[in-house]
């Protein structure tokens, strides 16, 4: 366990985030190789049909993300006090509203999947690929659910080193069953998704172990499986709003997918292999997000507010230079990764992939900021401001493609996406404004600031 609450705060957040890029950079390999398996062994049709209802399944996987991130946070806090009756009481609360939340998601999921694939206007061509790997996706949400309860608790203890070991291993994992499913099995897209669900419920198991054999907190006995009300209500006051939040910025990507896959298949493509090349570069910004939620975490159960603003001002440095180098990078080369990456070759999926990078590339520096202190925010157990500032986010990107698809086409797609973010950056920081000045009306400041 990492005590983030000594030593100084620039220090403890680059050693904490150094290994979550580093994790995150496996990942994105892996993302990386998945894409090709499916780009080159099954087609770009497949990679579309995928594309095609991505957002639809981050809806639910973001949702049960946000919960487990959202419990780690509770954890955190507690690890703050290092009160360890109530640290077992935590995780024991998180293990309980982490098995309801995963059967009430995979039920409602299956149950209406007819009539959310059918609201997503998908191209025939593209539909039944598309739908075998939105069922495989919802059957697979058991085992992502126990890989991010595990990988968040590990990560409130700022165990790091472990939590990178994780991390490789679940990405290596599932690129061997990527193999072993898609090209030595042939299951086509279906493959894609049980490679995942695999390998991290395999992953996620193995943490668990390890939490309960090296440290007592995580071991739990019998008479420990208490069902606290008093604790389930306290999880779920903040695990839930960050949950929503997840899936309220997602139900935007929802309709605004449903838009794009209204322009033909090529659109869809490029939006696809924009949105794949955009999530490998913004993951250092994220870990740098995810780092200031378990350090704020940490200092404000100690109480220590001053080294909370340290770290803000330490990762807003950091932050911003990486998005404003990597920006520019893709500004003027990310057609050409495309081509490497994806063999994205049709002129007219190019066409679109280039304007997709020149129209967000330049607000790379303005999406830094959002997770720096998106993440601060929950890490303060701030569930309000994060919220409305989702719901900007979405608000944004169902307005703009409606308003301006039937006049700019794949360009009024695009453009949402930077107005998003800076829409949801205005409220989030106004929010770390009014938590930092005690001077601003105590009215207001509570309602921005949950």
């Amino acid at each position: 366990m990492t005590d983030m609450t000594v030593g100084k705060p620039l220090t403890l957040l680059v050693k904490f985030t150094i290994p979550l890029i580093i994790g995150n950079l496996f990942q994105q390999l892996y993302s990386l190789i998945d894409t090709i398996i499916v780009g080159r062994a099954l087609g770009l049709s497949s990679l579309g049909a995928i594309g095609a209802v991505a957002s639809l399944t981050f809806f639910l996987q973001g949702f049960l993300q946000g919960i487990a991130s959202g419990l780690s946070l509770v954890l955190a806090q507690r690890l703050g006090t290092k009160d360890a009756s109530r640290i077992r009481s935590s995780f024991i609360a998180s293990l309980y509203l982490s098995l309801f939340f995963i059967l009430l998601i995979s039920i409602l999921g299956l149950l209406f999947s007819d009539y959310l694939l059918g609201m997503m206007q998908i191209p025939v061509a593209l539909y039944p690929e598309s739908k075998t790997y939105f069922i495989f996706s919802i059957i697979g949400l058991a085992g992502m659910m126990v890989f991010h309860v595990m990988i968040n608790s590990l990560r409130s203890l700022g165990s790091t080193r472990q939590l990178l070991y994780y991390m490789i291993l679940s990405q290596v994992l599932n690129i061997l069953f990527d193999v072993l499913f898609v090209i030595l099995i042939p299951l086509g897209v279906a493959g894609v998704a049980l490679a995942m669900a695999l390998s991290q419920a395999l992953v996620g198991i193995i943490c668990y172990f390890y939490l309960s054999r090296k440290i007592s907190y995580f071991r739990i006995k019998k008479e420990d499986l208490l069902f606290e009300f008093r604790e389930i209500n306290l999880h779920t006051k903040l695990s839930l709003p960050i949950g929503v939040q997840s899936a309220i910025i997602t139900l935007g990507s929802i309709i605004l997918q449903l838009k794009v896959n209204t322009l033909g298949s090529s659109p869809v493509e490029a939006h696809a292999i924009g949105q794949r090349i955009e999530a490998m570069i913004v993951m250092p910004l994220i870990s740098f997000g995810v780092a200031m939620a378990t350090f704020t975490a940490q200092n404000a159960g100690a109480g220590l507010m001053e080294r909370v603003w340290k770290g803000i001002r330490g990762s807003l440095a950091i932050s911003l230079s990486y998005s404003l180098l990597i920006g520019v990078l893709l500004f003027f080369y990310g057609t050409t990764l495309s081509r490497i990456l994806f063999g994205a070759e049709n002129p007219e999926t190019l066409l679109f992939i280039e304007r997709y990078l020149r129209f967000t590339t330049p607000f790379y520096m303005v999406l830094s900021i959002l997770f720096v202190i998106r993440y601060t925010l929950h890490g303060l157990g701030k569930a309000v401001a994060p919220t409305l500032a989702g719901l900007m986010e979405m608000t944004m990107r169902v307005i703009i493609p409606i308003t301006f698809t039937g006049i700019w086409g794949f360009s009024g797609i695009v453009m949402s996406h930077p107005l998003a973010w800076i829409g949801s950056t205005v409220i989030l920081v106004y929010a770390l404004f009014l938590v930092k000045n005690n001077d601003v009306s105590t009215r207001i400041k509570r309602f921005m600031t949950g």
